[in-house]
């Protein structure tokens, strides 16, 4: 006799249930993408949006709490991607920068979430994930947007899109994404959360000097950013702890 799982079912009714849900998608595939199953805006997450307050608290993070640990980030050999980790009113619970001399899978995203994992009750993680923000200075990669996903945040900004982190020597981001899916960006929306870029919310508020003040900060910002990156790029060579592929 089949051995029974824990509810009672054999092996073959489990596997005959698997197959029937497989014929069920299949029957349906003309809505999808070789078998991808896309969400309906009604089970998407909502667009984030910013106030001008908010979005100075988001470059305030960057420029207090992430650019300082990237700063010794970068003189240390890594690269200049920055992440924190914000409770819900937008204040810094932890922040944290590459050390991918360190290892290869420590990119600034994927370290913030160790190290605030080393700090946070395991109880506690999920909840507070799903109520905090998770700030990035520049857009995530694929791995890095998967384990924040993994984590638990519903709520991304980022401050530079892909094509900035391009401009600045570092095209592994976007080339990832076309190699191994085809694509050239994640979702921004989708059943799991909404990530927007703080440059682009900027540039959508209306004119004044509260939008001016923002673009000054931003600019401000942008300028260290391309420093640090062409830092990087001119010391990695004589890095003996950077023997990274994707350098």
């Amino acid at each position: 006799m089949p051995d029974e799982t824990s509810d009672g079912l054999t092996a073959f009714e489990i596997a005959a249930q698997a197959t029937a849900v497989a014929e069920k998608y299949a029957e349906n595939s003309d809505d999808r993408a070789d078998g991808v199953i896309l969400v309906g805006e009604d089970e998407q997450k909502p667009s984030l949006s910013a106030t001008p307050e908010e979005l100075k608290k988001l470059l305030d993070v960057i420029e207090n709490d992430i650019m300082p640990e990237t700063e010794k980030g970068v003189a240390a050999g890594n690269k200049v991607f920055g992440a924190a980790i914000l409770r819900n009113d937008l204040t810094c619970d932890l922040a944290s920068t590459n050390t991918e001399t360190d290892c290869p899978l420590f990119h600034g995203e994927v370290k913030c979430i160790y190290d605030w994992s080393k700090k946070i009750p395991a109880s506690e993680r999920g909840p507070r994930a799903q109520t905090g923000v998770f700030l990035a200075t520049h857009e995530p990669c694929c791995m890095c947007v998967a384990s924040i996903l993994w984590t638990g945040f519903n709520r991304i900004f980022y401050f530079l899109p892909y094509s900035t982190t391009t401009a600045q020597g570092i095209p592994h981001d976007i080339n990832t994404m076309h190699e191994l899916w085809g694509v050239n960006s994640y979702r921004k929306r989708n059943k799991y959360f909404s990530s927007a870029c703080i440059q682009e919310l900027i540039d959508a508020l209306d004119d004044g000097e509260v939008k001016t003040a923002l673009q000054e900060q931003s600019g401000s910002l942008l300028k260290r950013y391309n420093d640090l990156a062409a830092k990087y790029h001119t010391e990695k060579a004589t890095n003996d702890k950077n023997s990274l592929v994707l350098g």
